[in-house]
């Protein structure tokens, strides 16, 4: 039933004084709290009944426990909406009670407390009271007690009773209800809103990009309002750092953002359906993984879902963004560096009227034109080969293997390289800050991996530890060059280490050589030898190991 319906329902039901229960049931999350809220509210002045009690059956312990918030949280229902003193409500209740003098209590009741849970049923009359979050009740509440409780409320003292719940719980307790529904509950409402609606209800004014926000979540169908403002409190958060860019950028951070929110909150909800977090945090194309239980057939379904949403790769950005929502915090330095990559290849497309004509050629229609689109990227190509990325420059090569022009393609990557020949640092593939978006073409990536051995020239050992000092990657070449020390040099080296040099260095070469056998032999006597110098440098070791 939709939002709408159930506000007419709710409406209905406050208008007449008729004792009554409507339970209103629906998924976690969809807003069930929310519309209720927003209805009693909005309806005051037309309810039959002036008093009102609202209460969580989440925390509460017993039914006395029950009775006692019933009648402590009632207050006039034209104060709805209206801020209210908690303990000052509280303390004017405890107060009244006080001075009741019941001779049959007091005989058989111990205690002001006991007695005010006694009276708490009998004193709450011509109320609409409104019980929620039934499924989240404690062990010391049994749900066939609670039942009575709500049909002595209706029966006796002609309440209206209001049930939120979610009929679908998997607690076994909860079969009571369904036992005892059909004789108590005379009205049930399913509270079922559109995506549309469930953002528009908890969004109804505007903010940055808040439209492209929304079709993100309507894309992926999410009802849950609680990740729903998860996602748009990550959105502007993210998005704060990222103003100066291009909205192109931003829009990337968004569309990450909700899909990788999605999977974060909601994959529990729905297993089949939506993918688990590690299925999409991780970059490149999404791979079966019998050891996470990622078979072939939940690898398609979750990567067809995912593809029909637009998000075929996870770059870095997307990474950034995955950090972000799993920590609760965006590394601002790492996303603000990526996003300045990024911009440089939108700038690059803007500008270069032929690199920009090839992707409309492609993009732009469904004609059989393979000749066409293959003349524009060898146009557009050959045109940014000196200012682009690798991996921007890749996105062109990936589309003529895909149409048969794999000749072509060859031929362009010897063209970038002798253009680049200059530069041989961008030729890096391996290192994720020149090319933090990788390379969508094998035989690229291995002809600029043998580019940079040969235009680069051949850093030396003080270069790679330099380089790799606190960093968790490196270049296979870069073990070739530690390896060509010998047991003696290395000694002699490590023993050199001073300060906090000491330390990153001699990670360094426990890093590289995890790609060497013979380098981590080395390294291996090397720092056993240095141990057995004394007591003090085998404790000194304890930090490597």
């Amino acid at each position: 039933m939709s939002t709408e319906l159930v506000k007419q329902q709710i409406k209905a039901f406050l208008s007449t004084s008729a004792p009554e229960v409507l339970a209103i049931k629906g998924d976690w999350g969809v807003g069930k709290t929310h519309c209720w809220d927003k209805c009693i509210e909005e309806f005051k002045d037309q309810c039959a009944l002036t008093s009102y009690s609202y209460v969580s059956l989440f925390g509460v312990n017993s039914i006395d426990a029950l009775k006692q918030l019933t009648l402590l949280n009632a207050i006039d229902a034209q104060t709805i909406g209206q801020k209210k003193n908690a303990k000052a409500q509280a303390k004017m209740w405890v107060d009244r009670f006080k001075s009741v003098k019941l001779p049959i209590i007091d005989q058989y009741i111990s205690g002001i407390g006991e007695a005010f849970s006694s009276l708490s049923q009998l004193a709450l009359k011509e109320t609409i009271i409104c019980f929620d979050d039934i499924e989240r009740h404690s062990e010391g509440l049994k749900i066939k007690d609670f039942m009575g409780l709500v049909s002595f409320f209706k029966e006796r003292k002609d309440c209206k009773i209001v049930l939120l719940l979610n009929e679908d719980s998997t607690d076994k307790s909860f079969e009571d209800y369904k036992k005892y529904k059909e004789k108590i509950v005379d009205r049930q409402l399913h509270f079922e809103p559109t995506a549309e609606q469930s953002f528009d209800t908890m969004y109804e004014t505007d903010f940055e990009f808040r439209s492209y926000v929304r079709d993100c979540c309507i894309g992926l169908n999410i009802k849950n309002k609680r990740v729903i403002i998860k996602i748009v409190e990550h959105t502007k958060e993210f998005l704060a750092l990222v103003d100066t860019f291009d909205d192109e950028i931003k829009r990337q951070v968004i569309h990450s953002t909700v899909v990788l929110s999605w999977c974060y909150y909601c994959h529990g909800e729905d297993p089949e359906h939506i993918p688990e977090f590690k299925f999409v945090n991780r970059s490149g194309l999404r791979k079966k993984d019998e050891s996470h239980s990622w078979d072939a057939k939940k690898t398609k379904n979750w990567d067809r879902f995912l593809n029909s949403y637009g998000f075929q790769l996870t770059d870095e950005i997307d990474l950034a963004v995955a950090r972000g929502i799993e920590q609760g915090f965006l590394d601002k330095e790492k996303l603000i560096t990526l996003c300045q990559h990024k911009q440089r290849e939108v700038d690059l497309r803007k500008e270069n009227t032929k690199w920009n004509k090839a992707w409309e050629i492609y993009h732009h229609s469904f004609e059989t034109n393979d000749d066409e689109v293959a003349e524009a990227m060898d146009a557009g190509m050959r045109d940014i080969a000196s200012t682009t990325s690798c991996s921007q420059y890749s996105d062109g090569l990936k589309v003529l293997r895909g149409i048969g022009k794999g000749e072509l393609a060859d031929e362009l990557i010897y063209f970038f390289i002798d253009k680049r020949k200059d530069t041989p640092e961008i030729f890096d593939v391996d290192n994720v800050i020149r090319n933090p978006f990788g390379i969508h073409d094998e035989k690229f990536k291995d002809e600029l991996r043998k580019a940079y051995l040969q235009f680069n020239p051949k850093p030396t050992v003080t270069d790679v530890l330099n380089k790799r000092r606190k960093s968790n990657s490196y270049n296979s070449s870069e073990a070739e060059i530690l390896n060509e020390l010998t047991e003696e040099q290395m000694y002699d080296l490590f023993m050199s280490f001073k300060g906090e040099d000491l330390t990153d260095f001699i990670r360094v070469f426990l890093l590289i050589s995890g790609s060497c056998q013979e380098l981590a032999q080395k390294v291996t006597n090397t720092l056993d030898k240095i141990s057995k110098i004394s007591v003090l440098n085998k404790l000194r070791m304890s930090k490597f190991y």
